[in-house]
């Protein structure tokens, strides 16, 4: 069974916005897609590098201190490090900001917990990470009342719980790029049980402001508000200090001035999972997916000897990466690949198309081309093929044989007439190679119109030319174009007409008289003869074509237009 040749269709604009768009579209959802799985495991990553990151350094500092013999106690110490030094930071990189990409971190996140737990094997929860606030206080150079000092919540002094509310009020604002600073100027201390309560100092919420910062210049910092510390106690368990900065040579200094860990409501929630476990049940962690206010949960839990007793610890992260700052980040990369592949798409779409319609026009010329042509030597071969039956087949005179033969010659020479038109038709459309030099207008116009000087006189048409000017062209080309220009005005012009040739500076503008309007819309492509009164006075439709094609070889430019009194050729030097 033969195969049936199926056209190819053509590709429409529409089209090829709906083929490309959709891949487009395709793309940046997939894009999407990956970008979040990415930064969902980047998340985890991170958070799993920083819960093995303190799980070693909780075992060192246990393993210092039981070496240390402190007259301290172990708990208290551990609880205070636990509080201080269990957090997780997750910050992912942002290129295109100058403050960074989003930073996780508890303190400035809202959802974000870093839960820390020692348990022994009653169950009992024997050190926490709760919220405290803490100071380290150097008394001299190794000193044993070195260390830091706690001032718990719980000491039911009014001035300390509003000194812990202040710190709430002020923290509910801390971002990442605002925080609480805190001074303490003087201190009631007690050295036997390492506690001590603010005497004097501030607590200030204050941003580092990257607005109109100069290149290479440091962010500036705003106050935001301040919160003055103002205490007052009559206990002789506590000594009353004056306290420096760590950089000061004057004894006693403080720092690590602050408040650290997590509230006791936080560590209440998750109460029920810090349980002594046997060797049997023993798991040392993972991740949990949480629903609600949390994305996941990311748990360490192993043993730990304190003074020979086994203790477990909890370590366990609450973490909510999905926060503000996140997610326009998320977005803005995700509208910067969209608008990347859209923009790149519209720009292929209008390329594709450009080619395509280039194509097409083409494929459209090319047929009509070969139909014209085919056409147009028809005529002339069957005309020839006929006289030349009558000459084999009929008995004719000399006289009757030579008028055969002189129309068989015309045909001929009609014939090859287009053939040649048609050749150098190609050969320009394929690029030709020029030689500009200097012409005269005039005289290019002179010698042309001599060619056509006895079938001016048989039909009465008057040529007149004005003016004269130099160009520089190519000489072939530039005749070729008045050639084929002055061939159309003397064929096309009615008995008693006029032709005339207007030479100007910039332009060169031939008109002849015509009965009637013509539409020159498609009169400067191969075979298109115009009206059909135009079809009929001996042309082939490639004089307009050869003319326009020539002048653009030079950089000129031909524009046609008709009245119903004049037809008028324009070349744009």
């Amino acid at each position: 069974m033969k195969k049936r040749f199926k056209k190819k269709k053509r590709e429409t604009l529409p089209m090829i916005l709906i083929k490309s768009f959709s891949v487009a579209i395709t793309l940046c959802l997939v894009f999407a897609y990956g970008f979040w799985e990415y930064l969902d495991r980047e998340a985890l990553n991170q958070a799993a590098n920083n819960i093995e990151g303190n799980v070693s350094r909780v075992q060192s500092w246990i393993n210092q201190t039981e070496a240390k013999n402190s007259s301290r106690d172990t708990m208290s110490e551990l609880s205070s490090y636990l509080s201080k030094y269990v957090y997780f930071d997750i910050m992912f990189e942002d290129e295109f900001s100058k403050n960074g990409g989003p930073q996780i971190v508890p303190r400035y996140s809202e959802g974000n917990h870093a839960l820390a737990a020692v348990v022994d094997k009653d169950n009992n929860i024997v050190a926490t990470n709760l919220l405290t606030l803490q100071v380290f206080i150097k008394f001299g150079q190794d000193d044993p009342d070195n260390g830091t000092y706690i001032c718990s919540e719980k000491n039911n002094i009014p001035e300390v719980q509003q000194l812990y509310n202040d710190h709430r009020e002020l923290a509910k604002d801390e971002i990442l790029n605002s925080w609480v600073e805190m001074k303490l100027e003087s201190a009631y201390v007690n050295k036997k049980d390492y506690t001590f309560i603010p005497h004097k100092g501030s607590m200030r919420l204050v941003k580092r402001d990257y607005d109109n910062v100069p290149a290479n210049s440091e962010p500036e910092y705003k106050i935001l508000r301040t919160k003055e510390i103002d205490i007052n106690i009559d206990d002789d368990n506590y000594e009353l200090l004056e306290l420096d900065n760590l950089t000061s040579k004057n004894y006693p200094v403080c720092t690590l001035f602050n408040f650290w860990g997590e509230e006791q409501e936080v560590l209440d929630k998750y109460k029920d999972k810090f349980v002594f476990q046997d060797e049997t049940s023993y798991s040392s962690g993972g991740f949990e997916g949480l629903n609600g206010d949390a994305d996941y949960a990311v748990k360490r839990c192993f043993p730990i000897y304190i003074n020979k007793e086994k203790h477990f610890v909890y370590l366990q992260y609450i973490i909510k990466y999905t926060t503000t700052e996140f997610m326009k980040f998320y977005w803005k990369y995700v509208i910067l690949f969209s608008l990347a592949i859209l923009s790149v798409t519209a720009l292929y779409c209008w390329r594709k198309n450009v080619v395509s319609k280039a194509k097409y026009a083409m494929d459209d010329f090319q047929r009509d081309l070969t139909n014209h042509l085919a056409h147009d030597i028809k005529t002339p071969l069957m005309a020839i093929g006929g006289y030349t039956e009558n000459i084999m087949e009929v008995e004719l005179t000399e006289d009757e044989k030579k008028q055969y033969l002189s129309a068989i010659l015309d045909n001929i020479k009609f014939t090859d007439s287009i053939i040649n038109k048609t050749l150098f038709l190609n050969s320009i459309e394929g690029g030709s190679e020029i030689k500009p030099e200097k012409i005269n207008v005039e005289t290019v116009i002179k010698n042309t119109i001599k060619k056509y000087e006895p079938l001016l006189k048989e039909k009465g048409i008057k040529f007149t030319i004005e003016g004269n000017t130099e160009i520089k062209a190519d000489k072939t080309s530039f005749e070729n174009t008045i050639e084929n220009l002055i061939s159309n005005a003397v064929k096309y012009t009615a008995k008693n007409g006029t032709v005339k040739a207007a030479c100007e500076r910039k332009k060169l503008i031939i008109t002849n008289t015509v009965d009637e309007k013509i539409n020159v819309k498609d009169l400067k492509k191969p075979f298109v003869r115009g009206e059909k009164s135009r079809s009929n006075l001996g042309g082939n439709g490639l004089g307009l074509s050869i003319a326009e094609r020539a002048a653009a070889l030079n950089g000129f430019k031909l524009n046609i237009s008709c009245t119903n009194t004049e037809f008028s050729a324009e070349i744009r030097y």
